[in-house]
């Protein structure tokens, strides 16, 4: 009987171990791939680029403002060498890009060292359920990572494959710029963007933060083990800046901050420093959609002030003959609601740059509903923004973005102070100019969108939000 019993019980984690380590690992394997048209889905295809071009290359390692920042065929003409453009998405981590780099580095290559100068991005943060996506349709990468990562990986991977399955009997393929064909052979994004379509011209979700403080140490300390490699190969390794929307930097980034970070990157970060802080800190007209991600004329300025450097460090003091696109000009918006809104007697407002409304709080009428649809609009403006602490000593627990909501970001903090429990989505959006921008955290907040929606595949919702669709 005992031995039947532990005959039983073997029996019972021999099927546990199987259901969660062999079950997922198989769904991860051999379920068809979901997201190779995904904006991450091209990963594959540009460590295929770095693995496959033959002699010396210079290779640009960031996130998406490299693959969103860079014209390489030009790069290439002023260079004389090929170029990869390798970045792809701050939400994997800059180190992710370190590590699938690192074996294809040769003598002669130089590495250009980008990554944008953001507290996430300066240091050793890893998502492993978005790397599965980016490494769906070419899992073998996974044996690319090194330590801590393939951990995170094997951690995030039964929550990965519950996805997968669901999302491979449609396979994501968003609309727009944040599609895998939106890149060419070089991996820049190429697709379209002629001017600014942030409603502030600036994303105040993430605002740019220039101080010693963004830096980690430890991240300087990885940084400087991959430099270290690079050189021992017989490359050349400079570091440089991503571009910033000057609309976005905060007050507290004074010039003394500024050259304060500057001088901690040149003393922690041990390669030669090619560039100058001020020379990326770009207007807002050459920005497109995000406070790193350039419009088209934005590309062309910033890859001549790259190659001006580079060319620089290697002794040539002669600009490049490169003929700049003219600023773009910042769309007017119309920020005009012709009608009333029975909704809006719920909420307190506050009236931004653009003369739009922000939700900053409730009235007291407001803070006694159990359920609140936001409005379209009040006071003949549009209501475009929740503010931070927008449903704060209210007795609602569930919250609706209606259909054709005029809502375009959500801060960080929107649900603070709040009992909101669940949150509707039912607006969706196609195009960039009227997309929905989220917050860094819902704070517990259950999130529903549309199923098929963009939120689904979007490189901004794609941080690792939980998403649940409406019933």
């Amino acid at each position: 009987m005992k031995k039947t019993k532990l005959l039983t019980v073997a029996l019972l984690l021999l099927l546990s171990v199987l259901s969660v380590v062999l079950l997922p690992a198989a769904a991860v394997l051999f379920a068809p791939p979901a997201y190779g048209n995904t904006f991450v889905g091209f990963l594959d295809e540009k460590v295929e680029r770095l693995k496959t071009v033959e002699g010396e290359k210079a290779v640009v390692i960031g996130g998406s403002s490299v693959a969103f920042g860079l014209d390489s065929a030009l790069m290439e003409e002023h260079l004389s060498m090929p170029v990869i453009n390798f970045g792809l998405y701050a939400a994997i981590g800059t180190k992710a890009m370190l590590d699938l780099s690192r074996p294809y580095i040769g003598a002669g290559d130089i590495v250009i060292l980008a990554p944008e100068i953001h507290a996430e991005t300066l240091s050793l943060y890893f998502n492993g359920a978005n790397m599965w996506k980016a490494i769906d349709e070419s899992p073998s990468l996974f044996f690319s990572l090194r330590g801590e990562s393939k951990k995170q990986m094997l951690g995030a991977m039964y929550a990965h494959a519950v996805a997968k399955l669901s999302d491979s009997k449609a396979p994501l393929d968003p609309e727009g710029v944040y599609n895998s064909k939106s890149f060419n052979a070089y991996g820049d994004v190429v697709y379209p963007r002629e001017n600014n379509v942030m409603p502030l011209y600036y994303d105040p979700n993430t605002p740019i933060v220039l101080d010693p403080s963004i830096l980690s140490s430890d991240f300087a300390s990885y940084l400087n083990d991959y430099i270290a490699y690079c050189q021992k190969q017989g490359a050349t390794v400079y570091f440089s800046y991503s571009p910033m929307n000057a609309a976005a930097i905060t007050e507290e980034s004074t010039g003394e901050s500024r050259y304060a970070l500057e001088k901690a990157l040149k003393n922690e970060i041990l390669c030669e420093h090619i560039s100058m802080i001020d020379s990326y800190i770009m207007d807002a007209e050459y920005f497109y959609d995000t406070n790193f991600h350039l419009n088209d004329a934005g590309v062309r300025l910033r890859t001549k002030t790259l190659i001006d450097d580079i060319r620089i460090a290697q002794g040539i003091f002669t600009a490049a003959d490169i003929e700049l696109l003219p600023k773009p000009e910042l769309p007017l918006l119309d920020v005009h609601y012709p009608e009333t809104d029975e909704n809006d007697r719920y909420f307190l407002y506050e009236k931004m740059e653009n003369g739009a409304l922000a939700i900053v709080g409730l009235t007291a009428l407001g803070k006694e509903q159990t359920e609140l649809t936001l409005p379209l609009g009040a006071e003949y403006k549009k209501v475009t923004r929740l503010a931070p602490n927008a449903f704060a000593q209210g007795k609602a627990t569930h919250v609706t973005v209606p259909e054709n909501s005029n809502l375009r970001s959500i801060a960080t903090g929107a649900f603070d102070g709040s009992a909101v429990e669940t949150f509707y989505i039912l607006y969706d959006f196609t195009d960039e100019a009227e997309k929905l921008s989220p917050p860094s955290s819902f704070g517990g907040v259950e999130v529903y969108v549309p199923a098929g929606s963009a939120y689904l595949s979007h490189y901004d919702w794609s941080r690792g939000y939980k998403l649940n669709l409406l019933p």
